[in-house]
């Protein structure tokens, strides 16, 4: 049968594309496959039609279309380009082998969980991406995912954006297109909400996801209009009544997708990619997902084919959405949200009388706009204190009551006294529905002073509703509301372990008010997990501006920064700042996990013997005073086996993941602790995940500290190259491939990976590993020429990366006995930057002057590495801190040569601890093996040289000798007694 339309199409189009078949027709656009002449190759080519693309700006479409076109994603169907035939619109994109998701479901109906958790967790990442260019999809559904050999890929990014774009005003509705499918539209989008963002793209996953385990969408089977209905007030029917064998992680994930609210929702495509993924790995549970009944509604009709939902009826939607909204349903009660009461009024000025329920709506609209607390709607209340109360009031157990009522966990009751001379407002924060007090806040003023007064009460209230204690009241009161909340998100953030989201709210607060010392201490502790180290805008703003902090609060900062900022502070030192931050904050968690976190990793350095089991005791006290505090329980299993308590390592990762389920690092964890408790089938499992290739940092970590991971190290870093997409993620995707090469015994192949290196390694880099991990020694002798060739040019204050590199000739040249090349690099750095450097170059040359001058340039360089200013404070100083590496190496072998086994041994131990990935680590242990066993300490021998054998199980041949022989010294010292370690 002809087509009028397909012809008329291919006419207007020319000799640029031929026709060959159609993929889909009807409804709002035609698909066809065609051949793009010019290249021969196969596209998609997809019309818009002609009603629709006579609205358009074409110019304004095309531009829109380039701009998604740069979207290159390993699951995103890219745009190759757009044109306009005649009157036809169309764009195209690359022929994909396969079918859509939505074939696969009409075949097969339900899909197996471990590919629809996969397929989830792809089109996730996709999400992710665009996303992060900023643009949303807008219309997710079964139809855009396409699945080649069961890898799925999203088409049709940004369409919604161009069309939204270049539409003239009205051409959308008016021509019935609507972006987005009524099957699987966000509440936010059902509803007409101007303000819907990415988490529309989460909601509407949440449907895919939930249609491919019950082989059917939620609300199946309705008109388009009863569909927008459903998905703003209806909750779903259970998905594990219909799917009962699927893992519990994995319903819950859904749920929440699935939430009405886009605050309820997982805030990033990131962060549900990472959940799909874990919970792919976990048996499936017999916990039951309890989701409330769905409300009966009225007769559906049988749902016919798929049409774009045009204009939908408003008063038949507004009436639909009233009718449902006025049944009795159970009501939740959410912590998140909280109720405003009418205030008493009184005193001599009865003009505040408005006041009683005109603060209900001047407070909730100040109390909005932060990312963990919500007012309810004034209305609802009112309505509900009406009923309850009528024009009275109501005593605080009865009114918590009330709140609880309509949802809201927390409750702010009042009352305004007015007089002549001013006004004051009291204010009192109540749990629902229980009553308990939990803050005060007051404010007082001139009465024609009143908005700056409501405002200033509601920062103290969301200050206490957020978390925050009331001696930070009046340093919040003095910033604007719009930084308070900004600053209040960013806490809320950075409690949950989201540090980037925490540090831009903290960045924001700081734009709005560049005195707000509270943000500027938030900013550093957040830059801090972020490895942005102390030198920044917030360090200093916090500094400058510390009056402003209460003493607790000092403190803390003082913790980070030393009490004589921007002079540094020792390790010793910072780990008596942190004890005296728990001192004036023993009631906080965030102290006591400071204190423990120090200890953890840097306790060693500051010679501190008994620091894992001080750092224990201080996560267990913050998680004492907070369960949830997911931070606390970070280093919680690693440590545990340290201190030889599997149990309670296998507790804190539980723990661990049911608080924070999406995180990469949980799943490297879990990875660990299969490893520990030799359960190599799920090592190999979690190891093939993307979750643990994206924290492939928290493997080469647990690689380098328990000499953990080895097998799976280099397949990891390779994927995590292949995924890197910036050039500073290239670059820092080449270093830990470089790194983890060494690491493992492959310097060969490292050597060729030295080009990829961020500038300041390359030269670096090869020079150190060289001497000091196994390093290629090609490699080595070639950056030690480059730097030797510019040596006569003086060294710029300031340039580290350079005058390091002279550093790492030095130790080159007395490698290779030019004793002289290092004098007078030594002398260079009196005067150039990194004069510690020169103390371990002057302790190495001071051994050919007497004993006494050996002695006394030895006793300098162990007080300077372990007088040294935390490395984390001194990123930019000293990159990834090589000088305390090299030193401690140093140290040993100075010692070692001095007849001085003791001190030798206890220069290797004072290490970084589970924090950098090192490649001479692996280096550390042989040597510590080798002192551990001839001063007496035979476990701690065993363990040494057993953590060098797990990282260099299978080295190249260069190096299997060293391998052998550390193999034949461990088998020795096991045959010493039946015993083991």
């Amino acid at each position: 049968m002809s087509d009028p339309l397909r012809e008329l199409l291919q006419t207007a189009l020319g000799e640029g594309y031929r026709l060959e078949r159609e993929l889909g027709g009807g409804g709002m656009s035609r698909v066809f496959v065609a051949t793009e002449t010019g290249l021969g190759r196969r596209v998609v080519l997809k019309v818009l039609p002609p009603e629709l693309a006579a609205g358009l700006s074409v110019d304004r479409f095309r531009r829109e279309i380039q701009v998604a076109a740069r979207l290159q994603h390993l699951h995103i169907v890219p745009l190759l380009s757009a044109g306009q035939a005649g009157e036809f619109l169309y764009y195209t994109m690359p022929f994909v082998e396969g079918e859509s998701l939505r074939t696969r479901l009409a075949r097969d109906g339900e899909l197996p969980v471990p590919l629809a958790a996969r397929i989830v967790t792809q089109v996730a990442r996709a999400l992710a991406y665009a996303h992060r260019h900023g643009i949303v999809h807008r219309d997710i559904k079964p139809d855009n995912i396409l699945l080649s050999d069961d890898e799925a890929q999203v088409t049709d990014f940004g369409i919604a954006k161009a069309l939204a774009a270049s539409a003239e005003e009205g051409t959308l509705t008016a021509a019935g297109l609507a972006v987005g499918t009524p099957a699987y539209m966000a509440p936010e989008q059902a509803t007409g909400d101007s303000h819907v963002d990415h988490r529309a793209d989460l909601y509407a996953l949440g449907v895919v996801a939930y249609e491919m385990l019950a082989g059917q969408a939620p609300f199946s089977g309705r008109t388009p209009q009863q569909l927008l209905v459903a998905h703003a007030v209806e909750p779903p029917p259970p998905l594990a009544a219909r799917r009962p064998g699927a893992p519990a992680p994995l319903l819950e994930l859904i749920g929440r997708l699935l939430a009405k609210r886009p605050a309820d929702r997982p805030q990033t495509a990131d962060e549900v990619a990472r959940a799909a993924e874990l919970a792919a790995t976990l048996e499936a549970g017999t916990e039951t997902v309890r989701v409330p009944p769905p409300p009966t509604l009225i007769t559906t009709a049988r749902r016919g084919p798929w049409v774009a939902a045009g204009a939908v009826a408003a008063l038949v939607l507004v009436a639909s959405v009233a009718w449902l909204t006025r049944r009795e349903k159970p009501v939740t009660v959410d912590r998140n949200v909280i109720a405003v009461a009418p205030f008493r009024v009184r005193g001599a000025d009865s003009s505040l009388a408005y006041l009683r329920e005109g603060i209900v709506d001047l407070l909730a609209a100040k109390l909005a706009g932060t990312a963990t607390l919500r007012p309810t709607d004034p209305r609802t209340l009112l309505s509900a204190w009406h009923r309850a109360a009528g024009d009275g009031d109501l005593a605080e157990t009865d009114a918590a009551g009330v709140a609880a009522r309509v949802g809201a966990g927390r409750l702010v009751q009042g009352e305004v006294v007015g007089t002549r001379a001013g006004v004051t407002i009291n204010a009192t924060v109540l749990d629902a529905p229980g009553g308990t007090v939990r803050g005060r806040a007051s404010v007082e003023g001139a009465v024609d002073s009143l908005t700056r007064l409501v405002d200033q009460l509601a920062v103290k209230l969301l200050a206490l509703g957020t978390g925050e204690n009331e001696q930070r009241l009046n340093s919040l009161t003095s910033t604007s509301l719009a930084a308070v909340r900004a600053y209040l998100d960013g806490q809320a953030f950075l409690r949950g372990g989201r540090f980037e989201e925490a540090y831009r709210r903290y960045e924001s607060a700081l734009d709005l008010d560049s005195t707000f010392a509270l943000a500027g201490l938030g900013h550093l502790r957040a830059g801090e997990w972020l490895g942005k180290g102390w030198q920044g805008r917030g360090a200093d703003i916090a500094w400058r501006h510390r009056d402003r902090l209460s003493p607790r609060d000092r403190a803390h900062l003082e913790f980070f920064l030393g009490p004589k900022f921007p002079e540094r502070r020792t390790y010793r030192e910072t780990v008596a700042n942190a004890e005296r931050f728990v001192a004036l904050a023993g009631d906080s968690p965030e102290a006591w996990h400071q204190l423990g976190d120090y200890l953890y990793h840097f306790g060693a350095v500051a010679g501190i013997e008994d620091a894992f089991p001080r750092a224990r005791q201080a996560f267990d006290r913050a998680l004492a005073l907070d369960p949830s505090f997911a931070l606390a329980l970070e280093h919680y299993p690693v440590l545990a086996v340290e201190l030889g308590d599997t149990a309670g390592a296998v507790r804190g990762l539980e723990a661990l993941t049911r608080l924070d389920s999406a995180s990469s690092d949980v799943t490297a964890l879990r990875l660990y602790l299969a490893e520990v408790l030799g359960d190599t089938a799920q090592a190999r499992l979690l190891a093939a995940t993307d979750s643990a290739a994206v924290g492939f940092g928290r493997v080469l970590s647990t690689l380098t500290s328990q000499g953990i991971g080895a097998p799976y190290a280099l397949g990891l870093t390779q994927r995590s190259r292949r995924a890197a997409i910036t050039q500073e993620e290239r670059e820092t995707q080449a270093e830990a491939a470089y790194d983890a090469l060494l690491l493992t015994g492959r310097p060969t192949a490292a050597a060729a990976l030295v080009d990829s290196l961020r500038a300041d390694l390359r030269v670096v880099a090869p020079l150190l590993d060289g001497l000091f991990a196994g390093g290629d020694s090609a490699a080595a002798a070639r950056a030690a020429a480059a730097v030797e060739r510019e040596l006569a040019t003086p060294v710029a204050p300031g340039d580290v990366g350079r005058a390091f590199a002279r550093f790492a000739l030095g130790q080159y040249a007395l490698e290779h006995g030019r004793v002289d090349l290092a004098r007078r690099i030594a002398r260079q750095f009196r005067t150039a930057p990194l004069p510690r450097s020169a103390l371990v170059l002057d302790a190495q040359l001071a051994l050919e002057q007497s004993r006494g001058a050996a002695d006394s340039a030895l006793a300098r360089l162990d007080s300077m590495l372990l007088g040294r200013a935390s490395p984390r404070a001194h990123r930019t100083e000293l990159g990834f801190s090589p000088l305390l590496v090299v030193g401690n190496l140093v140290a040993a072998r100075l010692h070692s040569a001095r007849g001085a086994p003791d001190a030798a041994l206890q220069a290797l131990r004072r290490r970084i601890y589970d924090f950098l990935w090192i490649p001479a680590y692996v280096t550390y242990y042989r040597e510590e093996g080798r002192l551990a066993a001839l001063t007496g300490d035979r476990a701690g021998a065993v363990r040494a040289y057993q953590r060098y054998l797990r990282i260099r199980a299978d080295p190249e041949p260069r190096l299997r000798p060293q391998r052998d022989s550390v193999l034949g010294e461990l088998q020795a010292l096991e045959r010493e007694s039946p015993d083991r370690p």
